[in-house]
């Protein structure tokens, strides 16, 4: 395929949703990231780094946990990296596809529990207006079930053991869905971040993964839904002081700056 055919669509469809994250010489210093600049030659292969590779290491564990999809020896040592990409993908899909559908489930559900409400709320309405009538139906109702049987304890045994066996199927499957979830998630091999992060990466991560900018403000309401308090007076102090950190107008940040040419590839 000639050259220019192959830089068009690059340019114009790939490259634009494409990000490039600077990092300072400390994100390159972190503890993981230290295990690929070891070169000493005293050292056996298998245990030997790549100092080549220490960007893309420090990257991982600043936006981390994510995955590496690589050939290249150096990061599959460490355990760092998948280098079959193809059940990878297939198995990130497929993970995705488990979590859409626990999400349709509990929309299905809401949206159950919200008719339900508003159903009886407006047969409370109704009986609170007309005590006497809700009286007489309650108890024409009342009779009827008594005289056809259904008010009697084997009746309501057996509409429970039906409702049982009706939910069994869909439970069975909630259950397998979740134990395949679980089987994949530990199939995937992922750098993982330290157990304490600095503010910049609890910063970068949220903003590598909502896709948008966001005020500092709005950022502290973000970090603290997953359980970080960091003040916004904090984020707007460290944010300019990283490289990855890109402030527009508004005030909004977020992390990475647009691909600027094949000179950023």
């Amino acid at each position: 395929m000639p050259e220019r055919q192959v830089r068009r669509p690059l340019a114009e469809q790939i490259l634009p949703a494409l990000r490039v994250v600077d990092l300072e010489i400390r994100d390159h210093l972190a503890p993981q990231t230290r295990h690929i600049l070891r070169v000493d030659p005293c050292l056996e292969p298998r245990h030997r780094g790549d100092p080549d590779d220490a960007p893309t290491m420090a990257l991982a564990e600043f936006l981390g946990p994510c995955v590496i999809v690589t050939q290249d020896s150096v990061f599959s040592r460490f355990d760092f990296a998948v280098s079959d990409w193809i059940p990878l993908a297939q198995n990130l899909l497929r993970l995705a596809g488990l979590e859409a559908g626990a999400a349709n489930a509990l929309v299905l559900i809401d949206v159950a529990i919200r008719m339900f409400g508003a159903g009886v709320q407006r047969l409370a309405g109704l009986a609170v207006r007309n005590p006497v009538l809700a009286a007489a139906a309650a108890a024409g109702l009342l009779l009827w079930g008594h005289r056809r049987g259904h008010l009697s304890r084997g009746e309501w045994r057996q509409r429970l053991s039906r409702v049982g066996e009706a939910a069994r199927p869909p439970r069975e499957q909630g259950i397998a869905a979740m134990a395949e979830h679980r089987a994949i998630s530990d199939s995937l091999l992922v750098v993982q971040p330290p157990s304490y992060p600095t503010v910049e990466q609890l910063a970068a991560r949220y903003l590598a993964r909502c896709g948008r900018s966001l005020t500092p403000g709005d950022l502290r309401d973000a970090l603290a839904r997953y359980g970080h308090t960091v003040p916004a007076a904090q984020l707007k102090r460290h944010m300019p002081a990283h490289r990855a950190f890109v402030r527009a107008t508004g005030d909004v940040w977020t992390v990475g700056r647009p691909v600027q040419g094949f000179g950023d590839l």
